[in-house]
């Protein structure tokens, strides 16, 4: 029997050809704007791959359709984090679960350097005087020398190393403990608070799980310099976020670019907003034009191995 995919009109409009070259036999259950799925479809789907197109505004229809498709047998994400309850059902019921770990690596390292650069630079203020038409003069600060803690060294921490290098930081890597292929000195997670203490600015890039959730705690967020910038990649859930908010409004952390928040959206009367030492980003930050296409191609990637029952890269 043929393998029946559950994905965008979207995706199969762009990609439906290199598909087929893997898979000729493939037959394909499509989410056609928000039009529903109908239950004979449903008992057909095998595999679904969540492209980027999918999200934000029609998540909630692709997997509402893959947590009723009862013979669902494998599903590909176009993102890295898969710490949503969503997956974790799905897995529950014996789905298998691959990820796009890598895909947006580099436009979120890049992120990660705007909010470096912009706070260095105090570019919100410059922003709040542009539109008050004011020519408000400032002597800027440079990132070269400054140190920078890496927190976590998947692809996106590797890349943000890598940048990080490049503009003539001193990074160190603070991951569980060395594993002998860092570039860059390395401190054990056991140490967090001490290192926060000694660097100038600290850019956070886990994955969230019952070990991560809010290892940025009060203490960790008290052991910073006054000065230090923080950022944050990874997932609100990490942060304590009213000691952050706290200590950001007091001045005593120079500055945020947040990518990520709890909850998500972020309520547009959280005291986040209006703190003019942050930049708040809409989880946003490895949505590109480049990034949908390297998830596409880490689903044809799995494709392959999935139609001649090999091994699947990136399984969760």
């Amino acid at each position: 029997m043929s393998d029946v995919l559950f994905c965008t009109d979207v995706f199969w409009e762009a990609w439906g050809d290199r598909v087929t070259a893997i898979a000729p036999d493939i037959e394909t259950v499509l989410l056609v704007g928000e039009e529903p799925v109908a239950d004979a479809d449903l008992e057909r789907i095998t595999i679904a791959f969540f492209s980027h197109d999918a999200w934000p505004h029609r998540g909630g229809n692709f997997f509402g359709v893959a947590l009723r498709a009862e013979n669902l047998a494998w599903l590909h994400s176009m993102s890295a984090g898969v710490d949503s309850p969503i997956f974790q059902t799905l897995k529950d019921r014996g789905v298998r679960l691959t990820n796009s770990s890598g895909s947006n690596s580099a436009p979120i390292a890049r992120t990660v350097m705007m909010y470096l650069l912009a706070l260095a630079r105090d570019l919100p203020r410059m922003m709040r005087a542009q539109a008050n038409a004011e020519w408000a003069w400032e002597r800027w600060s440079e990132l070269e020398g400054k140190s920078v803690a890496v927190i976590g060294y998947g692809p996106i921490g590797q890349e943000v190393v890598r940048l990080t290098t490049a503009f003539g930081m001193q990074p160190v890597i603070v991951r569980r403990q060395a594993q002998g292929d860092e570039t860059c000195p390395v401190r054990p997670l056991a140490e967090l608070a001490a290192v926060m203490a000694e660097v100038d600015a600290v850019v956070l890039a886990l994955p969230l799980n019952d070990d991560t959730r809010g290892i940025i705690s009060v203490d960790v967020i008290a052991a910073m310099q006054a000065h230090a910038f923080f950022v944050n990649v990874g997932r609100g859930e990490l942060v304590d976020q009213p000691a952050l908010t706290e200590a950001l409004a007091s001045g005593k952390l120079g500055g945020a670019g947040l990518d990520v928040t709890d909850p998500e959206p972020l309520p547009a009367d959280d005291p986040l907003w209006a703190l003019p030492n942050v930049i708040i980003t809409p989880h946003n930050s490895g949505s590109t034009d480049g990034t949908a296409r390297r998830a596409a191609e880490r689903f044809l990637a799995n494709l392959a191995p999935w139609v001649s029952c090999g091994d699947l890269l990136s399984e969760v």
